[in-house]
């Protein structure tokens, strides 16, 4: 069933003509915006009050948005009665909080009338273009992530340079996107050469505790920001969205679990 909520508390915008645009190329814009945010890893709730917000300042009598992480429904009825309604698939995500709160800047600009309409399109491509930082502060991420767990649960200075030179593999291989036939497959190679290095580096004497190495490694690949977003959607009472979501962080769990196990038989067992 689509959420219906209530445009009350937002107001509609007055420093521009809002009857210049039909119901249709209202709703098109906003659900660019939520189709983006989507994409970018943000949250149904967030989609849904973000199309609203902007139908309502462009003259919405109401508006019906239904967000899932992999879909949007949304309908419009304008103050001269007419109506549409439109569907978006979204086929492939990623967390990317730096995209994600472009996304957030743009839609607010919309809603207060600094930004008109006809401008979203381009200011969408720049925000989905847009890099924070290079590639070598993304691998240093890696480092200082994988090797920072290793310590974190006990491992020595060896174990957490073991760890870090796995998370450069890890973080260099997620860079470049080698394209599998499936996420869940891509998940499993990514984890599969995670561990790999790691049971390597240990078999050439670099680390102490090869469990301190693997723990190091793991947490780059875990997904621990996808289930706490279903936990929170469960909480919020999008019990849908939240399902959903706990069943694929679950799945990219046991896909981790697959590769660190085949990488585990290829060198015969975890070592003493």
């Amino acid at each position: 069933m689509i959420k219906k909520r209530t445009t009350g508390n937002f107001a509609p915008l007055t420093n521009i003509d809002t009857a210049l645009y039909t119901a249709e190329y209202i709703l098109s814009k906003a659900l660019d915006i939520g189709e983006n945010i989507l994409k970018c890893g943000g949250e149904p709730h967030r989609i849904e009050d973000t199309i609203e917000r902007i139908c309502t300042a462009y003259g919405a009598d109401h508006t019906d948005v239904f967000a899932l992480p992999s879909l949007i429904i949304a309908g419009v009825r304008m103050s001269d009665g007419k109506t549409f309604s439109q569907v978006r698939r979204v086929y492939k995500t990623a967390n990317n909080m730096y995209r994600l709160e472009l996304m957030n800047d743009i839609s607010r600009k919309i809603c207060d009338g600094s930004l008109s309409l006809d401008n979203v399109d381009n200011e969408i491509r720049k925000a989905m273009d847009a890099k924070p930082f290079n590639r070598y502060l993304a691998l240093l991420g890696g480092v200082l992530a994988a090797g920072g767990f290793a310590v974190f649960f006990g491992g020595t200075i060896k174990d957490a340079l073991a760890a870090a030179i796995a998370g450069v593999v890890v973080s260099a291989f997620n860079m470049h996107k080698v394209k599998f036939g499936s996420q869940m497959f891509y998940t499993i190679a990514v984890s599969f050469i995670g561990a790999l290095t790691g049971l390597a580096l240990f078999k050439l004497g670099l680390g102490d505790n090869i469990d301190m190495i693997m723990i190091g490694t793991i947490m780059l690949v875990i997904p621990g920001l996808s289930f706490g977003n279903a936990v929170r959607d469960l909480l919020f009472g999008d019990t849908v969205s939240g399902i959903i979501q706990l069943v694929q962080a679950i799945l990219v769990a046991v896909m981790v679990a697959f590769g660190f196990i085949g990488a585990i038989m290829v060198f015969g067992g975890v070592f003493k």
